[in-house]
Order: structure tokens, then sequence, then C-alpha cells
């Protein structure tokens, strides 16, 4: 006999809900060095109209964008980030990692 067969449709969808979050990533508390560093990143990325890859943490997954920067909105805590296809609003607190990459290639 399963044990499924003896429980409550609620604990089987809390059950699946735990499984799901078994494989969430954690968001990391950034240090203030790291902090100050991403800061200098994104400055150096803006002043120098450079490509930017922007690690970012949403849904509980960390995932990277790439394009430029073409503004900052400081009230709203926000970054804009032209990538190819669309300008995407990006918060301060979703960067987890930022690096200019080489378009040289």
């Amino acid at each position: 006999m399963k044990w499924t067969a003896l429980m409550l449709p609620e604990h089987l969808v809390q059950l699946k809900e735990w499984k799901k979050e078994q494989f969430y990533e954690k968001k990391r508390e950034l240090t203030e060095w790291e902090l100050e560093e991403i800061e200098q990143t994104i400055q150096r990325a803006f002043k120098m109209q450079k490509l930017i890859k922007l690690t970012l943490w949403k849904n509980q997954k960390l995932y990277d964008e790439i394009g430029k920067i073409t503004g900052a909105d400081v009230y709203k805590k926000e970054l804009l980030l032209d990538s190819d296809l669309s300008i995407k609003r990006i918060t301060f607190d979703m960067i987890q990692k930022a690096s200019l990459v080489d378009d040289d290639d």
C-alpha cells in the first residue's frame, strides 16, 4: 500500500513544494567589499559604454544578463540595461556579481 493514498491532498501539495525548494539557490548576502567592487564595475561600464555581465538572483535562481548600462534610477534603486532585445530594469538588490565583457572577439 502506498503512503500517498493515506495523505490528504494538501499534504501532497506541500510535499511537492518542499521538493522544489530543495533545488532553490540561496541568495548570498554580499560583503561591503563585494558591494563596492560591483558598484565600481558598474560605474566603469557605464562611463566607458562597455558590455557588462550581471549575475542576478530572481525567483530563487541565479542567471546572467549581458548588455550596456544606459542609466540608473537612484530613487527606485534600478539600473537600465540595454540588451540586444530590450531595455531591462534591474533592481540593485538582484545583483550578485558584475564583470566587464571583453568585446574584442
